[in-house]
């Protein structure tokens, strides 16, 4: 199936998520959704997919009028409010795990190249459709750097602190933050992995885009 036919099904998923209204079908849709997300090859970002899932959840799960199933402390849990917070986070974990197998056999790239063709005709009315899909694909090429040297720099920071409790790993954190921001703005380049096999267009299109900001 070509990477277009999957975009526009992904789409007609999308909106049919909407049409999960009752506690049955979130249900199933959550559990199918998680047994998609557990499968090899689909596991990537599982801890903070969950926290988010977790955080749609608890976020809908009180202040809505109704029958009272429980009280946490001030706080009411109604059936309205438990069917809510279930249906919208079935709908995001949908859309998570449409997105996970859209991407699992078609390239990211490849399909920001599809999104880009079905969006260029924006460019008659001066939306920078390119622009923003040429920032797109860099920043994903720019991601795996980033990963990586943040990764380094914390390493170096453990290393150079006394103390190995929570606290201090937060420290560590912070303080790797704003250097390594600071050098994705002025040397965006300088992270991509694989400098030597990427070309010189993408390279200066990098630099073109360190030149704009500064």
């Amino acid at each position: 199936m070509s990477a277009s036919s999957k975009i526009v099904l992904y789409i007609a998923f999308s909106i049919s998520l909407f049409l999960v209204e009752n506690t049955a079908t979130a249900l199933c849709l959550l559990s199918l959704s998680f047994v998609i997300l557990l499968f090899p090859g689909m596991r990537g970002g599982i801890i903070p997919i969950t926290i988010f899932l977790v955080t749609t959840f608890l976020g809908n799960l009180f202040f809505y009028p109704g029958r009272v199933l429980m009280q946490i402390g001030p706080l009411d849990i109604t059936a309205e409010s438990l069917r809510i917070a279930l249906v919208r986070a079935a709908r995001v974990s949908g859309l998570i795990a449409g997105a996970k197998l859209l991407t699992l056999k078609t390239p990211v790239e490849e399909v920001l190249g599809v999104l880009k063709r079905f969006f260029m005709p924006l460019e008659k009315i001066r939306i920078p459709v390119d622009e923003f899909f040429e920032t797109a694909s860099l920043t994903l090429k720019l991601l795996p750097g980033i990963r990586d040297r943040a990764l380094e720099s914390y390493r170096e920071g453990m290393n150079n602190t006394t103390k190995n409790g929570f606290v201090s790993k937060i420290r560590v954190i912070v303080t790797l933050m704003l250097p390594l921001m600071i050098e994705t703005i002025q040397s965006p380049a300088e992270l991509l992995p694989d400098k030597e096999d990427t070309p010189d267009t993408e390279l200066k299109a990098v630099k073109g885009v360190n030149h704009g900001i500064k």
